[in-house]
């Protein structure tokens, strides 16, 4: 039985394991390919001629910018209560692509307008005095058709230059533009969360993987056998044996001597005879709660996490073979627990022997023997097992 428990814990980081694996992959791949191709970089459109930009529509891309023509649009923020305007986010550009021959618009952060002025002044320069220019401002984004207002001010905008003195602009613009703001249509801020997502995920497997190296989930196990070096595992997994088995997933195993659980891939005992209290406890509504709550000799409370229904099986096999622990609630037993724990321990822990003789005076309570937080919306439950003084 011990060995049971074992290897659902392996399985359990297995599962784990596999489970963030395909996560992973489909968080990859799944949204367009968008993260994989934000990693590798966009189809480079830079020194390219004759391109055909509806053929790259929706899909990410880089251009390395030289020239910069003009503006075309902006987009800032306006405070509600003055009407004022407080900053700018983005700018779109006209930019000359001098080896297609083509003007486009791109779409940018503000941080770079002072690097894309500076590809306006290189245009200039380059369109009086026919000087080329080395340096670029790297953009890159999903390309999309311009359109609404965005089209009407690229057009206009093209009409002024026109109006100016560049001539044939409006012959060689295409009306698209590269947004840096998505990747493959899906928002950059998506892929950075799913990145954040996929990193937790690489960290999980790798946990799962060094806890399947190391045996890790045995550590409970082994830190309880040293602790007790009285126990053996043999003696552990005969009494998992004839315990009474709760649950078949994840199983509690409530045995004579101990009570053996497993949480997520650690394998957690306890002692049954330094229990001295144990009882179920709700909190429904947002943050809900179900649990068995345990506490020894030394006051330290265990929360096992169970169904109502799973914590009464395990209440009742307390119930029946361990006859020093109080089991259920009522405030005046947690008031003798907090301010009276000697005779706290009175109530069962320290008359063992007349424990049986006791049960019938135990049993006459008023049925409200599970614990609920005072800001719960719940009822309790007449149910649940219960052997305290009244």
């Amino acid at each position: 039985m011990l060995d049971e428990i074992k290897g659902r814990a392996q399985k359990t980081a297995k599962k784990r394991m596999i489970g963030w694996a395909i996560a992973i992959v489909v968080l990859m791949l799944a949204p367009l390919f968008a993260p994989v191709r934000f990693l590798i970089g966009g189809t480079d459109l830079t020194g390219k001629k004759n391109i055909d930009y509806s053929k790259y529509e929706g899909k990410y891309v880089q251009l390395d910018v030289k020239y910069a023509i003009d503006y075309y649009m902006e987009e800032y923020t306006v405070n509600k209560n003055t009407g004022r305007r407080t900053g700018t986010n983005a700018y779109g550009y006209i930019v000359y692509n001098l080896e297609d021959n083509s003007a486009i618009g791109v779409w940018l952060p503000s941080k770079k307008d002072a690097a894309m002025q500076s590809r306006v002044r290189a245009f200039v320069n380059w369109y009086n005095n026919g000087t080329e220019s080395n340096v670029f401002v790297r953009t890159e984004g999903t390309l999309k058709k311009l359109s609404g207002s965005s089209l009407t001010n690229f057009k206009k905008s093209l009409d002024l230059l026109e109006d100016d003195g560049l001539s044939g602009i409006n012959d060689i613009a295409e009306f698209y533009y590269i947004d840096y703001s998505s990747v493959n249509r899906i928002p950059t801020v998506v892929v950075y969360i799913i990145y954040i997502v996929c990193i937790v995920g690489i960290f999980m497997i790798l946990m799962s993987v060094f806890q399947l190296a190391t045996k890790k989930s045995e550590r409970e196990l082994k830190k309880f056998l040293n602790t007790n070096p009285g126990v053996t595992e043999a003696q552990i997994d005969s009494d998992m044996r004839s315990a009474v088995r709760i649950g078949k997933s994840n199983p509690i195993f409530a045995g004579p001597r101990f009570t053996v659980w497993q949480v997520n891939t650690a394998i957690k005992i306890m002692e049954n005879s330094k229990l001295v209290w144990a009882y179920y406890y709700r909190v429904t509504g947002r943050n809900s709660v179900s649990q068995t709550r345990i506490y020894n000799i030394d006051k330290k409370m265990i929360a096992i996490n169970a169904s109502e229904d799973a914590s009464n099986k395990l209440l009742n096999a307390y119930l029946e073979s361990q006859p020093h622990m109080v089991i259920g609630y009522k405030p005046e037993i947690e008031k003798q627990f907090r301010k009276d724990f000697q005779g706290f321990l009175n109530l069962s822990y320290n008359n063992r022997q007349d424990a049986g003789s006791m049960q019938d005076a135990f049993s006459g309570n008023d049925g409200f023997t599970t614990q609920f937080r005072e800001d719960a919306t719940s009822t309790s439950s007449e149910d649940t097992p219960s052997r305290y003084n009244d």
